[in-house]
């Protein structure tokens, strides 16, 4: 029982140890654009809400997690996807205040699109900046994606993305917070 005890003591302790190594936050996405094709104007928006949560491993390395809520509207069509994505993040350079990072990871999104179950996923690099306030807080933003995304045809058909290379576009910007515990 006291060996138990002991170990249950140095477990707590270990956590309270590394607790500042934790980060939570998120980000929120808003995109619209308006192309037009043979004198018609189809308008696109897009909306995310995404929760994160992540352990920095090390200074220059830290697994995460985006979980969160996308929706996009293009013309008459609409698709609402709950997603998860897994993320490892190298932070290569540090600077004051200012820290420059790129994630790489995959995602996957389920959700329903004029009643047809649409899937989503993801493949790639996003790249980012943070400016960190103070040691509890950050302010985040990610510019872009270098990799692969696509989904099945009810989620294509409704405004799911199939790219596959660069993308630098107003879509693939993201404003975030971070809360270091």
């Amino acid at each position: 029982m006291k060996k138990f005890l002991l170990m249950a003591v140095m477990a707590i302790m270990t956590l309270g140890a590394s607790a500042q190594k934790w980060y939570s936050g998120g980000q929120l996405t808003f995109g619209r654009t308006t192309t037009e094709l043979s004198g018609v104007s189809l308008k696109s928006t897009q909306i995310a809400v995404l929760p994160e949560i992540g352990y920095n491993v090390t200074d220059n390395f830290a697994l995460g997690a985006i979980f969160g809520v996308d929706y996009r509207k293009t013309g008459d069509s609409k698709l609402t996807t709950f997603n998860i994505n897994p993320y490892a993040r190298a932070t290569y350079f540090r600077s004051g205040m200012v820290d420059l990072f790129v994630d790489g990871g995959v995602g996957f999104g389920i959700g329903r699109a004029n009643g047809h179950t649409a899937v989503t996923y993801e493949i790639g690099f996003r790249p980012g900046v943070a400016l960190n306030l103070s040691e509890k807080f950050s302010l985040v933003a990610h510019v872009g994606f270098l990799g692969y995304e696509s989904g099945n045809r009810p989620a294509k058909r409704n405004g799911a993305p199939e790219n596959w290379g660069l993308n630098l576009d107003s879509t693939d910007l993201m404003f975030g917070f971070y809360y270091h515990f």
